[in-house]
């Protein structure tokens, strides 16, 4: 995602916050995923654990996180947009460190994290290149064996109406009522392809799927877990 596209967020989040608008509730997915049985090996030992949100934008999916015991980081793509939300996250006595960030930048040291979540935000990448050093990097930041929590686009969500096909997993937003219009993403085709991106660097992959009909919408997700292969 280019510069201009940073802006857009930019604008999007604060206009939501000065408007009230924002998303104030988490992912029921990810509720499900931290604190169901639906993961096979996960313990939820949580409490004094760190965990990096990849894209918290409102911060939505923090508050939750915080609710389990976690110690919460975060990263957004600007300055304004980790300071605004910070201090939204203070009000709540809620305590974060927000940075800014892309998916193959993090602001933060090697094997640093316990759990890493990136909820609908990884296939903001352009390239083949960029998806795999956006994959590398989640895997930098986490301690060996930490776990990735991810939900990407899956082939039947409707932000790919009337996309433009690029090949090589790369679709061009074609939408006019998203000011994502006339970006290039990539999106994963089926479930072979998420285990041949990510399981160069994650081990233990479980694959789901979140496929919701909401009348004029379809909401398609890849739920992604699995652990950072020991080094």
């Amino acid at each position: 995602m280019e510069n201009h596209s940073f802006d857009k967020w930019k604008e999007f989040y604060l206009k939501a916050c000065e408007t009230n608008t924002e998303q104030l509730w988490p992912s029921e997915s990810l509720v499900r995923l931290f604190k169901g049985r639906y993961i096979k090996g996960l313990g939820k030992d949580y409490v004094g654990k760190r965990v990096l949100e990849v894209g918290f934008g409102s911060g939505n999916n923090l508050i939750f996180l915080n609710s389990v015991g976690l110690k919460l980081y975060g990263t957004e793509v600007t300055e304004e947009i980790c300071e605004l939300y910070s201090s939204r996250l203070n009000e709540l006595n809620i305590k974060a460190v927000l940075k800014q960030g892309t998916n193959s930048c993090l602001p933060f040291g090697d094997n640093m994290f316990d759990y890493l979540v990136s909820w609908n935000v990884i296939h903001y990448e352009s390239t083949e290149e960029n998806m795999m050093k956006a994959i590398k990097e989640y895997s930098r930041v986490l301690k060996p064996g930490g776990r990735i929590f991810i939900s990407t686009t899956g082939p039947e969500n409707s932000i790919l109406r009337d996309c433009n096909t690029l090949g090589n997993h790369l679709y061009e937003i074609n939408r006019k009522d998203t000011f994502r219009k006339g970006e290039i993403y990539f999106y994963f085709d089926n479930e072979h392809y998420v285990k041949q991106y990510f399981g160069k660097y994650f081990g233990e992959l479980q694959i789901g799927r979140s496929n919701t009909n909401l009348f004029t919408e379809c909401l398609d997700w890849f739920l992604i877990t699995g652990l950072k292969m020991e080094e």
